[in-house]
């Protein structure tokens, strides 16, 4: 069975429309004080997520990671949250989540609160 990498991510600030798309470019990212940005993998029917966050400054804040997920069998919600420290120009795993079944059965969203920004990263259904 093979491999497939996704990367999901959207910046967005509390307020303003959400938005999903397949990358950020290397310039967005510098641009912005926070990126968040969600990692998708699937391996044979396993779905495995990585909720990341990089700094360009040092923050200090924290993170809520939501994923649903549907079946013809019902609907699961899994939350994680915590506090994070990332220094400048650090790069961090904040949660990951390996659920059986297929991309197109979730949806996640990432929202990080840090120095009196809220961003949220996600997309409607994967």
């Amino acid at each position: 069975m093979s491999t497939s990498s996704y990367v999901i991510a959207a910046l967005v600030i509390t307020g303003a429309a959400c938005t999903a798309g397949i990358a950020t470019s290397q310039a967005q990212k510098t641009a912005e004080p926070l990126v968040c940005e969600l990692r998708l993998s699937e391996a044979g029917r396993v779905v495995t997520f990585s909720a990341e966050a990089e700094a360009r400054q040092a923050m200090r804040g924290s993170y809520q990671f939501d994923i649903d997920q549907r079946s013809a069998s019902g609907r699961a919600t899994i939350r994680q949250g915590g506090e994070f420290d990332l220094g400048a120009g650090e790069r961090a795993v904040l949660g990951e989540v390996s659920l059986s079944g297929r991309k197109r059965d979730f949806a996640a969203s990432l929202t990080i609160k840090a120095n009196g920004q809220t961003k949220t990263c996600g997309a409607a259904s994967l």
